[in-house]
């Protein structure tokens, strides 16, 4: 296996990571407001986004990462490439649909945490299915028995 290649197989698990600890981010950010909120404190639009910090920092790098991922697939094979291709239109509708939830939240916001599980779900399978060719490659190859006589 070429070096890209682990690294890409690397990556992508790492993406999948980032992906989680994003949705976790989000909680975090809600729950951040809902707390000042119920403490009696006011929370106004700073405060608000203010609690979507994280969120939104790991959120611009999960857009870097996408893009190396899609730059590193091209040492993968042709259908890493497509695949690494659709997580970064996804990665990069979702960062349009953060941007633009709260002008339509019943349509864009409702949109964005779909599509994050769908970017999760399809970095999730990416990385299974590397590291899964991972062991593969390792076994011993399976040899038919000689024919009876």
């Amino acid at each position: 296996m070429s070096a890209l290649r682990t690294i890409y197989r690397y990556w992508v698990l790492l993406m999948a990571v980032a992906v989680v600890v994003q949705i976790g981010f989000a909680g975090v950010g809600a729950f951040g407001a809902l707390d000042k909120a119920t403490e009696g404190r006011s929370v106004d639009e700073d405060a608000f986004l203010a609690s979507f910090d994280p969120h939104a920092i790991l959120g611009s790098l999960i857009v870097l990462g996408g893009l190396l991922l899609f730059l590193l697939s091209f040492s993968a094979g042709r259908r890493r490439v497509f695949q690494s291709l659709g997580v970064f239109v996804l990665i990069f509708a979702q960062m349009i649909l953060g941007w633009s939830g709260s002008a339509v939240p019943w349509v864009l916001g409702l949109l964005h945490p779909i599509n994050a599980l769908i970017i999760l779900g399809l970095l999730g399978s990416m990385a299974a299915r590397e590291w899964s060719w991972g062991r593969m490659a390792t076994r011993e190859p399976v040899t038919a028995p000689p024919p009876a006589a």
